[in-house]
């Protein structure tokens, strides 16, 4: 059989790839197990990781291979774009050299036209993005790089087709393994959605916010007048998202069933102990009466399930929710446009192991979660800049009350963090409204605190682990009071 593709030159094409996990980084070299081919000199090219920590994980990247006989990583802003587009619209099936298959499939609603590729800044994605425009209308042309995740996304914009909370799905292409059969989403084509998402206007919000605070300022009344022009539609994005859970669980067509919160408790104590033990370069005191808290939020939830395996609120939702994925445009009369982009929902059927672990709890909880890293790492950075010092040793000091200051610069980091708060609970309070004590809320809020705060531990990032302890300190407390009127 011929080698288009010597194993040697994957060595420069992937190694230092900025989007290639570290694990797979690690590998002791790299082998090319299949490929098929686009067209002249544009390759899918199957690739394998041989030894280190990932040893037999493959990734799916898309090639070019040059009149020198180089090999580089096809862009999305090139010809490769158009060119898997073109197969796309075609619903072509590729055979590939070992057997296997890549199989694209189109949605009947797409618009014959040329295609031709669009400038487009994808900045850092996992994956590889190209903007193609097909008679005239933008298209996104995504391909997943990693074959071994589980990846529903195409299937699930096919199925929400229609319902206006997702970018309308154009097709999409899977590969087929030639050995064991298999078949791995590699691909998908969708409209694409014009804006930005939710973080851009509460970031240009908050920042605009600090100029306003001075000494003595009562937080609550001024963030509530600042916050007056993002109110309605933040109220409206809270809508979209509810609205986005009803038909997410209606176009699965798959019942609902209880959540296990018997196995979540004990993953949570057995999570919580590992990492009480492990060591971390944040101040001890409030470390050891944030872990306090966490412990007793965990007996208190323990006592609330009173030993049931499994309580309401199981569904299927977004999986991965950050503010950038809550896009938001705005029509002529000021109101947003909204879409929800990046599925990934980690379990689309009853019959897949863990459909019943997953809630749209979760996404409520992701973007509460991502307000306190957004507050407080811009709240560190704005007592920062005022009292010209460094933001981890003002983050630190949100934690134990910076006693390495002066009483006025305490005051000023007091105040500072104190007005972040109000302004992220209120920000909360307008997207997803009133909070109730709902205790598998809770319960799936201290789940992804604890993953969080593990993860920022193994990584050896204590700035953002120090977000973490504030919040799991904020659990001994009581929440601000916020009046009943919204």
């Amino acid at each position: 059989m011929r080698h288009v593709i010597r194993d040697d030159q994957l060595e420069p094409l992937l190694r230092t790839a900025p989007w290639l996990p570290r694990d797979l980084r690690a590998a002791d070299r790299y082998e090319a197990v299949d490929h098929a081919e686009l067209g002249p000199g544009e390759l899918l090219l199957v690739v394998a990781a041989v030894g280190g920590p990932a040893s037999g994980e493959r990734i799916f990247v898309p090639v070019r291979r040059e009149p020198s006989g180089a090999v580089t990583e096809a862009r999305g802003d090139g010809s490769d774009g158009p060119a898997v587009v073109r197969r796309v619209l075609a619903g072509a099936r590729l055979r590939s050299t070992r057997g296997g298959a890549v199989d694209f499939r189109r949605a009947p609603s797409v618009p014959a036209g040329p295609v031709r590729p669009l400038p487009f800044d994808q900045g850092w994605s996992s994956n590889s993005l190209s903007l193609v425009e097909i008679a005239g209308s933008p298209y996104i042309g995504k391909t997943y790089r990693h074959l071994g995740g589980t990846i529903h996304e195409p299937e699930l914009l096919r199925l929400m087709s229609g319902t206006g909370h997702t970018p309308e799905w154009a097709g999409d292409c899977t590969y087929t393994d030639p050995v064991h059969g298999t078949r791995h989403p590699v691909g998908v084509l969708y409209r694409h959605v014009p804006g930005d998402g939710i973080d851009t206007p509460l970031r240009q919000n908050l920042r605009s916010l600090w100029p306003r605070l001075n000494a003595g300022d009562a937080p609550d009344p001024l963030v509530r007048s600042h916050l007056l022009p993002l109110e309605e539609g933040l109220r409206r994005a809270g809508r979209f998202l509810r609205a986005f859970h009803t038909d997410l669980t209606a176009r699965l067509g798959a019942p609902v069933t209880g959540y296990p919160v018997a196995d979540a408790l004990a993953r949570s104590s057995a999570r919580l102990t590992e990492l009480a033990r492990a060591d971390a370069p944040l101040p001890a005191a409030p470390r050891s009466a944030a872990f306090d808290a966490l412990r007793r939020e965990l007996a208190s939830l323990t006592d609330r399930f009173g030993g049931r395996t499994t309580a309401p609120g199981a569904g299927p939702c977004h999986g991965d929710l950050h503010l950038s994925h809550l896009l938001r445009s705005e029509r002529a009369d000021g109101t947003w446009r909204m879409s929800v982009i990046d599925l990934s929902t980690p379990s689309v059927s009853p019959e897949d192991p863990g459909y019943a672990a997953q809630s749209p709890l979760q996404d409520l909880v992701a973007v509460e979660r991502a307000l306190e890293y957004f507050a407080a790492d811009e709240a560190a950075f704005e007592s920062a800049r005022r009292l010209g010092v460094d933001s981890t040793e003002t983050m630190n000091g949100s934690l134990d009350g910076a006693p390495g200051l002066p009483p006025a610069g305490r005051a000023v980091l007091e105040s500072v963090f104190r007005t972040a708060d109000s302004w992220r609970a209120r920000v909360l309070r307008l997207l997803l409204g009133p909070a109730a004590d709902s205790p598998l809320r809770r319960l799936l809020y201290l789940r992804r605190l604890l993953h969080e705060l593990g993860y920022n531990h193994d990584h050896a990032r204590p700035y953002h682990a120090a977000i973490d302890l504030r919040h799991a300190l904020a659990l001994a407390t009581p929440a601000p009071t916020t009046p009943a009127r919204t």
